[in-house]
């Protein structure tokens, strides 16, 4: 057993990741989701891609403010999914004005429901994992009940584009600079977002070199994405144990 969420949450991504690996052998499963996109301009596309990642930091701005849809009532949870889509448009305006395919957003069409539904018994199989290893946690069903609830539609639409914008500019990234090294930064740029918010609460050198453990996981995630092609799956893995970082999730408190 485990005490405490991060150490827990590497050992139930790795359940997730192991999970795809061993479906993904199986000889009728659906990936990778398509072919591989190759771009006639990659650093073109890098580029557009990079603007639009600009404009939804922009966008996010605003709502930050509450300058977009009010989100209360009844209808708050659509109206919070309606704010994430105006948030992520830009991204999603460039793949529509340059004509890209979905595929290079990792979003091809094949298969779509199998793919679901594999996300979703690899997010069961991450989370069973999270709360079986996690000494302090509530049980599995109570922390599912707590997850599949209507109140969280916005957040499980803030994660799904997430994981698209982060399709989007390894795609293109990938197309540039080559796979290997794409993995390696990106991987890089994920550690690396942690250390602010370390520094800013005092933790020590010891905790700073645990950012090599946040890259590797960063690496594990975007290896296997790139081999599925796919952020389907994936999506039903991140948004399921994102929630675990809320303690009226895992604690119901």
């Amino acid at each position: 057993m485990i005490d405490g969420h991060y150490p827990s949450l590497v050992v139930a991504y790795a359940a997730a990741l192991l999970g795809w690996l061993a479906l993904a052998r199986l000889e009728w499963a659906p990936w990778p989701a398509g072919e591989v996109v190759h771009l006639d301009r990659p650093w073109r596309s890098l580029a557009a891609a990079v603007a639009g990642l600009v404009g939804v930091l922009s966008l996010g701005q605003l709502f930050v403010r509450g300058w977009l849809l009010p989100e209360g009532g009844l209808v708050g949870p659509v109206m919070g999914a309606v704010n994430q889509l105006v948030i992520f448009s830009p991204m999603l305006a460039v793949l529509v004005l340059r004509g890209e395919p979905w595929g290079s957003a990792w979003l091809a069409p094949g298969r779509r429901p199998a793919r679901l539904a594999a996300g979703v018994a690899l997010a069961l199989v991450a989370l069973l994992a999270y709360t079986m290893i996690r000494v302090d946690a509530d049980s599995f069903p109570r922390v599912l009940g707590r997850i599949v609830r209507y109140e969280n539609l916005s957040f499980a639409a803030q994660v799904f584009l997430e994981d698209v914008t982060i399709a989007v500019l390894f795609v293109r990234l990938s197309a540039t600079i080559g796979p290997q090294w794409s993995v390696a930064l990106t991987a890089t740029l994920f550690a690396a977002g942690h250390i602010p918010a370390m520094l800013a609460s005092g933790d020590r050198m010891y905790e700073l070199l645990l950012l090599f453990r946040d890259a590797a996981l960063g690496a594990a995630v975007v290896a296997v994405l790139q081999r599925s092609r796919d952020v389907l799956w994936f999506w039903c893995v991140h948004f399921v144990l994102d929630l675990t970082q809320f303690s009226h999730i895992t604690f119901g408190t």
